[in-house]
Protein backbone atom coordinates (compact mmCIF):
# COMPACT_ATOMS: atom_id res chain seq x y z
CA UNK A 1 0.00 0.00 0.00
CA UNK A 2 1.54 3.38 -1.05
CA UNK A 3 2.24 5.72 1.72
CA UNK A 4 -0.30 8.29 3.12
CA UNK A 5 -0.31 11.78 1.17
CA UNK A 6 -2.74 14.51 1.67
CA UNK A 7 -4.16 14.14 -2.06
CA UNK A 8 -4.75 10.09 -1.76
CA UNK A 9 -5.70 9.76 2.08
CA UNK A 10 -7.94 10.70 4.86
CA UNK A 11 -6.25 10.77 7.99
CA UNK A 12 -8.43 9.58 11.23
CA UNK A 13 -7.91 10.59 14.66
CA UNK A 14 -6.30 7.25 16.02
CA UNK A 15 -3.48 7.96 12.72
CA UNK A 16 -4.62 5.27 10.73
CA UNK A 17 -5.26 6.05 6.87
CA UNK A 18 -7.32 4.85 4.03
CA UNK A 19 -7.46 5.16 0.46
CA UNK A 20 -10.52 7.66 -0.07
CA UNK A 21 -11.15 7.88 -4.50
CA UNK A 22 -12.63 10.70 -6.33
CA UNK A 23 -15.96 9.93 -5.76
CA UNK A 24 -16.46 10.22 -2.86
CA UNK A 25 -14.60 13.15 -2.32
CA UNK A 26 -16.69 14.45 -5.16
CA UNK A 27 -19.51 14.04 -2.82
CA UNK A 28 -19.08 16.90 -0.75
CA UNK A 29 -20.24 17.00 2.77
CA UNK A 30 -23.52 18.90 3.82
CA UNK A 31 -22.29 21.93 5.74
CA UNK A 32 -23.74 22.45 9.32
CA UNK A 33 -27.02 24.26 9.67
CA UNK A 34 -25.94 27.84 10.64
CA UNK A 35 -27.08 28.90 14.42
CA UNK A 36 -29.53 31.44 15.03
CA UNK A 37 -28.60 34.42 16.37
CA UNK A 38 -31.05 34.86 18.61
CA UNK A 39 -31.00 30.53 19.66
CA UNK A 40 -29.05 28.07 19.62
CA UNK A 41 -30.72 25.04 18.21
CA UNK A 42 -28.31 22.68 19.49
CA UNK A 43 -29.16 23.57 23.05
CA UNK A 44 -31.22 20.68 25.12
CA UNK A 45 -34.92 20.89 23.82
CA UNK A 46 -35.67 20.70 27.54
CA UNK A 47 -33.64 23.99 28.24
CA UNK A 48 -35.45 25.62 24.85
CA UNK A 49 -38.64 24.74 26.32
CA UNK A 50 -37.92 25.96 29.69
CA UNK A 51 -36.45 29.43 28.62
CA UNK A 52 -39.04 30.27 25.83
CA UNK A 53 -41.93 28.46 27.04
CA UNK A 54 -42.93 26.79 24.39
CA UNK A 55 -44.54 23.58 23.78
CA UNK A 56 -42.76 20.53 22.63
CA UNK A 57 -44.50 20.35 19.35
CA UNK A 58 -42.75 23.93 18.70
CA UNK A 59 -38.99 22.80 19.39
CA UNK A 60 -39.76 20.12 17.15
CA UNK A 61 -40.65 22.67 14.81
CA UNK A 62 -37.04 24.60 14.98
CA UNK A 63 -35.08 21.47 14.58
CA UNK A 64 -37.05 21.04 11.23
CA UNK A 65 -36.18 24.60 9.89
CA UNK A 66 -32.86 24.10 10.92
CA UNK A 67 -32.14 20.84 9.78
CA UNK A 68 -34.52 19.01 7.48
CA UNK A 69 -32.57 19.90 4.41
CA UNK A 70 -29.59 18.13 5.76
CA UNK A 71 -30.87 15.40 7.18
CA UNK A 72 -33.50 14.84 4.09
CA UNK A 73 -29.84 14.17 2.01
CA UNK A 74 -28.27 12.53 4.97
CA UNK A 75 -31.46 10.04 5.34
CA UNK A 76 -31.30 9.62 1.26
CA UNK A 77 -28.22 8.52 0.87
CA UNK A 78 -28.48 6.18 4.12
CA UNK A 79 -31.45 4.35 2.40
CA UNK A 80 -30.84 4.80 -1.49
CA UNK A 81 -31.76 5.93 -4.48
CA UNK A 82 -35.03 3.52 -4.45
CA UNK A 83 -36.60 4.98 -1.19
CA UNK A 84 -38.31 8.41 -1.60
CA UNK A 85 -36.53 11.01 0.51
CA UNK A 86 -39.23 12.95 1.46
CA UNK A 87 -41.15 10.36 2.72
CA UNK A 88 -38.08 8.88 4.74
CA UNK A 89 -37.37 12.78 6.25
CA UNK A 90 -41.48 12.85 7.29
CA UNK A 91 -41.11 9.35 9.60
CA UNK A 92 -38.11 11.15 11.10
CA UNK A 93 -40.12 14.04 12.11
CA UNK A 94 -43.46 12.01 13.34
CA UNK A 95 -41.24 9.91 15.48
CA UNK A 96 -39.84 13.22 17.21
CA UNK A 97 -43.18 14.39 17.30
CA UNK A 98 -44.12 10.92 19.24
CA UNK A 99 -41.67 10.76 21.43
CA UNK A 100 -41.54 14.15 22.93
CA UNK A 101 -39.97 13.11 26.29
CA UNK A 102 -37.31 11.66 24.40
CA UNK A 103 -36.33 14.57 21.82
CA UNK A 104 -36.44 16.71 25.38
CA UNK A 105 -33.80 15.14 27.17
CA UNK A 106 -31.42 14.76 24.19
CA UNK A 107 -28.26 16.66 24.70
CA UNK A 108 -27.28 16.92 21.03
CA UNK A 109 -31.16 17.03 19.28
CA UNK A 110 -29.64 16.55 16.03
CA UNK A 111 -27.52 13.36 16.83
CA UNK A 112 -30.45 11.97 18.13
CA UNK A 113 -32.55 13.03 14.95
CA UNK A 114 -30.16 11.27 12.68
CA UNK A 115 -30.07 7.87 15.07
CA UNK A 116 -33.92 7.67 14.32
CA UNK A 117 -32.90 8.58 10.56
CA UNK A 118 -30.34 5.54 10.59
CA UNK A 119 -33.10 3.15 11.94
CA UNK A 120 -35.81 4.19 9.62
CA UNK A 121 -33.47 3.72 6.72
CA UNK A 122 -32.53 0.61 7.81
CA UNK A 123 -35.83 -0.74 7.78
CA UNK A 124 -37.20 0.76 4.84
CA UNK A 125 -34.53 -0.30 2.88
CA UNK A 126 -35.15 -3.90 4.42
CA UNK A 127 -38.57 -3.74 3.60
CA UNK A 128 -37.98 -2.46 0.03
CA UNK A 129 -35.64 -5.41 -0.33
CA UNK A 130 -38.21 -8.25 0.63
CA UNK A 131 -40.65 -6.55 -1.94
CA UNK A 132 -38.54 -7.17 -4.26
CA UNK A 133 -37.07 -10.40 -3.67
CA UNK A 134 -40.51 -11.73 -3.53
CA UNK A 135 -41.58 -9.38 -6.74
CA UNK A 136 -43.99 -7.33 -5.18
CA UNK A 137 -43.24 -4.16 -6.50
CA UNK A 138 -41.47 -3.07 -9.31
CA UNK A 139 -37.79 -0.92 -9.00
CA UNK A 140 -37.80 2.35 -9.52
CA UNK A 141 -35.25 5.31 -9.15
CA UNK A 142 -36.67 8.38 -7.26
CA UNK A 143 -35.85 12.05 -7.50
CA UNK A 144 -32.52 12.74 -6.27
CA UNK A 145 -32.42 14.19 -3.02
CA UNK A 146 -29.38 15.78 -4.70
CA UNK A 147 -29.14 20.04 -5.71
CA UNK A 148 -30.12 20.41 -9.27
CA UNK A 149 -27.04 22.63 -8.90
CA UNK A 150 -24.71 20.57 -8.60
CA UNK A 151 -22.08 19.52 -12.03
CA UNK A 152 -22.65 16.73 -14.30
CA UNK A 153 -18.70 15.36 -12.26
CA UNK A 154 -20.51 15.43 -8.96
CA UNK A 155 -24.34 13.92 -10.07
CA UNK A 156 -21.87 11.08 -11.54
CA UNK A 157 -19.67 10.94 -8.50
CA UNK A 158 -22.78 10.46 -6.35
CA UNK A 159 -24.55 7.62 -8.11
CA UNK A 160 -21.35 5.94 -8.48
CA UNK A 161 -20.50 6.32 -4.70
CA UNK A 162 -24.17 4.88 -4.17
CA UNK A 163 -23.46 2.17 -6.57
CA UNK A 164 -20.90 1.18 -3.81
CA UNK A 165 -22.56 2.18 -0.57
CA UNK A 166 -25.05 -0.24 -1.46
CA UNK A 167 -22.41 -2.96 -1.38
CA UNK A 168 -21.55 -2.28 2.26
CA UNK A 169 -22.72 -3.65 5.54
CA UNK A 170 -25.70 -1.49 7.27
CA UNK A 171 -23.12 -0.62 10.05
CA UNK A 172 -20.33 0.59 7.69
CA UNK A 173 -22.44 2.31 5.31
CA UNK A 174 -24.12 4.48 7.90
CA UNK A 175 -20.74 5.57 9.79
CA UNK A 176 -19.46 6.30 6.28
CA UNK A 177 -22.53 8.53 5.31
CA UNK A 178 -22.66 10.30 8.41
CA UNK A 179 -18.70 11.14 8.62
CA UNK A 180 -17.81 11.06 5.44
CA UNK A 181 -21.09 12.82 3.56
CA UNK A 182 -23.18 14.31 6.22
CA UNK A 183 -19.83 15.61 7.97
CA UNK A 184 -20.86 14.72 11.41
CA UNK A 185 -17.97 14.55 14.14
CA UNK A 186 -17.35 11.09 15.75
CA UNK A 187 -18.96 12.39 18.95
CA UNK A 188 -22.26 12.88 17.12
CA UNK A 189 -22.52 9.40 15.09
CA UNK A 190 -21.60 7.96 18.58
CA UNK A 191 -24.66 9.74 20.05
CA UNK A 192 -26.76 8.99 17.09
CA UNK A 193 -25.85 5.60 16.62
CA UNK A 194 -25.60 4.59 20.45
CA UNK A 195 -22.33 3.15 20.49
CA UNK A 196 -18.44 3.81 22.05
CA UNK A 197 -16.68 6.72 20.27
CA UNK A 198 -14.04 4.08 19.85
CA UNK A 199 -16.47 1.76 18.01
CA UNK A 200 -17.14 4.72 15.37
CA UNK A 201 -13.44 5.38 14.43
CA UNK A 202 -12.99 1.31 13.90
CA UNK A 203 -16.22 1.12 11.75
CA UNK A 204 -14.96 3.85 9.98
CA UNK A 205 -11.97 2.54 8.93
CA UNK A 206 -13.20 -0.66 7.55
CA UNK A 207 -15.87 1.01 5.83
CA UNK A 208 -12.90 3.28 4.09
CA UNK A 209 -11.19 0.17 3.31
CA UNK A 210 -14.25 -1.93 1.86
CA UNK A 211 -15.26 1.21 0.55
CA UNK A 212 -11.96 2.00 -1.81
CA UNK A 213 -12.21 -2.26 -2.67
CA UNK A 214 -15.48 -1.96 -4.19
CA UNK A 215 -14.83 1.19 -5.70
CA UNK A 216 -11.76 -0.61 -7.27
CA UNK A 217 -13.52 -3.66 -8.66
CA UNK A 218 -15.90 -1.72 -10.17
CA UNK A 219 -13.47 0.38 -11.80
CA UNK A 220 -11.56 -2.67 -12.96
CA UNK A 221 -14.88 -4.17 -14.28
CA UNK A 222 -15.60 -1.20 -16.40
CA UNK A 223 -11.74 -1.41 -18.00
CA UNK A 224 -12.18 -4.57 -18.75
CA UNK A 225 -16.08 -4.06 -20.50
CA UNK A 226 -14.53 -0.45 -22.48
CA UNK A 227 -11.26 -3.08 -23.31
CA UNK A 228 -13.78 -5.69 -24.74
CA UNK A 229 -15.75 -3.32 -26.83
CA UNK A 230 -13.14 -1.34 -28.45
CA UNK A 231 -11.66 -4.94 -29.45
CA UNK A 232 -15.34 -5.29 -31.53
CA UNK A 233 -14.94 -1.86 -33.03
CA UNK A 234 -11.37 -2.42 -33.74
Amino acid sequence: MPACDASNFNHLPNGHCSRLHTPLRNAVPVKPARRSRHLDVEMSLQALVMTLGESPREAVRRLYVAHAAELRLGVARLAGRDLDPDDLLHEVFIVALRKPDDVLSADAPKAWLYGVAVKVAASRRRTAKLRRFLGLEDVHEVASAESSSRTAEQRDASKRVEQVLSKLSDKKREVLVLHELQGLPGEEIAAALQIPLKTVWTRLFHARKDFAAELARLELIEQRTSGLKEERHG
